[in-house]
């Protein structure tokens, strides 16, 4: 069979219109600051709506492609509502301004629910990104570390992560971090802090099974 010009033409542009709204899905954005341009990479929801506000998460990412997606959401294709965002908010706490002009930028451009964001960290960011909440708690609604904890030694600091919700998830055969998270755990409740534990039976260090679904059902637990 052969077709014409205007036929492939046509064709083409069928294509592209019916895939059109599963690529807008993703992409490499940027924001400005102090005169530069910054990357992130950003996922919507499927049937995103703009007039519609929705959870809005940040996980560590060096944001260099499109794929460049943090790591309990890489793969996704049903973002279960959220707003995936994925930037270098590991070893920030330097770079507050720059977060900062980030939330703001966002804040600007979608509907984020209760104008606070979620984030979580693992491993070894871990540390580093509860010392970025700690540094400006007042734009954040929950943090989930999987497996991540803050460092633990100063009661005074930990007293800044007070109005945010802190959420530990971690493996009982992944020996350091679990004593970490509960110790920490421990510290929280104890300053009148909400946190809370899931310890996940024959979970590893890297729980890679959590990647997706498992990981978004758990942020959603510190909503609004």
């Amino acid at each position: 069979m052969k077709f014409s010009n205007n036929s492939v033409l046509l064709l083409v542009a069928v294509v592209f219109l019916y895939t059109l709204p599963f690529l807008g899905q993703q992409k490499l954005d940027s924001f400005e600051y102090k005169g530069k341009a910054f990357n992130y990479t950003i996922q919507l929801p499927l049937n995103y709506d703009a007039t519609k506000e929705y959870p809005v998460i940040i996980g560590p990412s060096d944001a260099k492609s499109i794929k460049d997606e943090s790591f309990y959401w890489q793969g996704v294709k049903d973002t279960q509502g959220w707003i995936l965002i994925g930037y270098r908010i590991y070893s920030a706490t330097n770079r507050t301004g720059e977060i900062i002009a980030l939330l703001e930028h966002l804040k600007a451009n979608y509907n984020v629910e209760g104008s606070k964001f979620h984030t979580v960290c693992f491993s070894a960011n871990s540390a580093s990104i509860f010392d970025l909440v700690m540094k400006i708690p007042s734009y954040f609604e929950g943090i989930t570390g999987v497996a991540g904890n803050p460092n633990n030694g100063n009661k005074e600091k930990l007293k800044q992560l007070k109005g945010v919700k802190v959420q530990f998830v971690v493996g009982d055969r992944d020996s350091y971090w679990m004593r970490s998270a509960k110790k920490s755990h421990q510290l929280l409740q104890g300053l009148g802090l909400e946190s809370t534990i899931e310890i996940i039976k024959n979970g590893v260090h890297v729980m890679r099974p959590l990647i997706g679904k498992g990981f978004l059902d758990r942020a959603a637990r510190l909503r609004q």
